[in-house]
C-alpha cells in the first residue's frame, strides 16, 4: 500500500515545546486553490450583474461610453483584488482562506508561529512564478524538491502548509483539584489568551504526567512567566498556574453549576422556618 503524500515535521518552539504537524501534500493543497477561485471569481461575477445593472439602467447614450470605461475599470479593479488581496487578507488575518479551512489546512511560518501581512503577500505575489509555465508546474518541481513541500513563494516567505491536528472534544481538559479561593485571588475574571499560547498551554498540560518532575518545572516557568506576568496572576506552582489559566480562559473559570431554580424557594422555606409534623405544605 501507498504511503500518503501528506509527511510530518517538528517544530521546537522558543519554550523547547515541540509541535508535530502533518505537511499539506499538492493535492490537498490544489483542491484548496479550487475551492478559493471558485468562491471568489462567484462573488466577482455577482458584483458585476450588480454594477452592470446600476450602471446601464437608464443610462443615456450619451453616457455609455464613460459608463463603459468605469465599469471596465471596476471589473479590472475586482479581478485584481480576486487574485491577489483574498488570499493575503485571508492567510494574514486568519492563517487560512475558506478554501484552506474547507480542506482543513493552514499556513504557518517554518517556526511554527502565525504568519503576517510581509509573508502573507510576498508567498502569494510569487505565485505568479509558481503558476509557470503552465499548471503550476514551476511550484510543483519545487514542491517535490522540498522536504516541507514549499513552493517558491514558501520558500521566499518562509512559510509551510500544514493539516493541524484536531483534538477530540470527548477529552476535554479538567482542572484537577478545582481551584480554591485563595489561589484565584490575583486572578483575572477575563483571561484571554491567544490561540499560539493556548495551544502551547494545552499541549503542555496533555503531556505533563509524561515528563519527569524537573522537566515538567522547567517547561512550565517557560511557559508561565510571559503568560501569568501579562495578567499579574501568582502562584507558587508554574504548573498549576498553567492549568487555572487554561481553565479561566476555556470555561470561565467555572467550578460548580449555576443555581438550579429551586434555590430561592428553598431559602425562603429555611428563613420561614421548618414546616411541623403534621401541618400542610407551605408554598412560596
Amino acid at each position: 500500500m501507498n504511503a500518503p503524500l501528506d509527511t510530518d515535521v517538528a517544530i521546537e518552539t522558543p519554550e523547547h515545546i515541540v509541535f508535530h504537524y502533518r505537511l499539506a501534500g499538492p493535492a490537498r493543497r490544489g483542491l484548496a486553490y479550487v475551492i478559493d477561485l471558485v468562491l471568489v471569481y462567484g462573488i466577482v461575477l455577482v458584483l458585476v450583474i450588480l454594477v452592470v445593472m446600476a450602471f446601464f439602467s437608464g443610462t443615456t447614450s450619451g453616457d455609455l461610453g464613460s459608463g463603459a470605461k468605469a465599469f471596465s475599470g471596476l471589473v479590472l479593479l475586482a479581478l485584481f483584488a480576486a487574485q491577489w488581496v483574498w488570499f493575503v487578507v485571508w492567510e494574514a488575518t486568519r492563517g487560512q482562506s475558506p478554501g484552506k479551512k474547507w480542506t482543513g489546512v493552514r499556513v504557518l511560518a517554518e517556526n511554527g508561529r502565525p504568519i503576517g501581512w510581509r509573508a502573507a503577500a510576498l508567498r502569494n505575489l510569487l505565485r505568479a512564478a509558481d503558476a509557470l509555465p503552465t499548471g503550476y508546474l514551476v511550484g510543483l518541481a519545487s514542491m517535490s524538491m522540498s522536504s516541507r513541500f514549499q513552493r517558491l513563494g514558501d520558500l521566499a516567505a518562509g512559510t509551510i502548509v500544514v493539516v493541524p491536528e484536531r483534538v477530540s472534544a470527548a477529552t476535554p481538559i479538567e482542572l484537577s483539584p478545582p481551584a480554591k479561593p485563595k489561589e484565584l485571588a490575583t486572578l483575572p475574571d477575563d483571561v484571554s489568551l491567544d490561540a499560539d499560547e493556548r495551544e502551547a498551554i494545552e499541549l503542555f498540560l496533555r503531556r505533563r504526567h509524561t515528563l519527569g518532575h524537573a522537566r515538567e518545572l522547567e517547561l512550565a516557568r517557560m511557559i508561565a512567566q510571559p503568560i501569568a506576568a501579562r495578567f499579574g496572576f501568582r502562584h507558587d506552582d508554574p504548573s498549576r498556574l498553567l492549568a487555572i489559566l487554561y481553565d479561566r480562559a476555556v470555561n470561565a473559570g467555572r467550578t460548580e453549576a449555576p443555581p438550579s431554580s429551586w434555590r430561592p424557594r428553598a431559602r425562603e422555606r429555611d428563613r420561614n422556618g421548618p414546616r411541623k409534623e403534621g401541618a400542610p405544605p407551605r408554598w412560596p
